[in-house]
């Protein structure tokens, strides 16, 4: 069974850390991506949503962070099940492919991953910002600007990407 991690980067300006809400293990922060079968290369066309609290293809809220799916191109079931304790916050000294997630996967990988909304920013003067990383249909990949206690803030160029992971 293959394991991927999750590598996310982003633009910081004047934001001193960058991180799902409670943590990089948070337990209600949502991972949108597509799947793609390992057996018969079909890929979804809709972004699934897995997280530590909603196993997807079920319809119910759940304490799993098993995700399961059937491939609509050959019928095979797939398992995804995310793997905490290996997650980094971005940081203003290292915020390109830090680490986010690690998913164990049997039959379907992620693909195209989608930032979202449930992210927590500090920035360089201290102040913490909840926000929305979302994108539109086009990138899927939002940003944040504004001015906080005076200062410009950014967050841009987000991108995510799944790379095979060895423990």
């Amino acid at each position: 069974m293959p394991r991927v991690m999750l590598l996310v980067s982003a633009n910081l300006t004047n934001i001193e850390l960058l991180q799902p809400q409670d943590g990089t293990d948070d337990g209600n922060i949502n991972y949108f991506f597509r799947l793609h079968c390992e057996g018969c290369g079909w890929k979804t066309k809709d972004r699934v949503v897995v997280s530590f609290n909603v196993q997807e293809g079920q319809g119910r809220r759940d304490s799993s962070n098993l995700h399961r799916n059937v491939c609509q191109g050959c019928g095979r079931v797939g398992r995804i099940t995310l793997i905490p304790g290996y997650g980094t916050p971005l940081t203003e000294h290292n915020s390109h492919e830090v680490r986010l997630m690690v998913f164990d996967c049997n039959g379907l990988l992620p693909t195209d991953y989608s930032f979202n909304g449930g992210w927590l920013a500090k920035t360089t003067s201290g102040t913490e910002i909840h926000i929305d990383l979302s994108g539109n249909e086009e990138d899927n990949n939002g940003e944040y600007m504004g001015i906080v206690d005076g200062m410009e803030v950014a967050i841009t160029d987000l991108e995510g990407k799944f790379v095979p992971f060895e423990v």
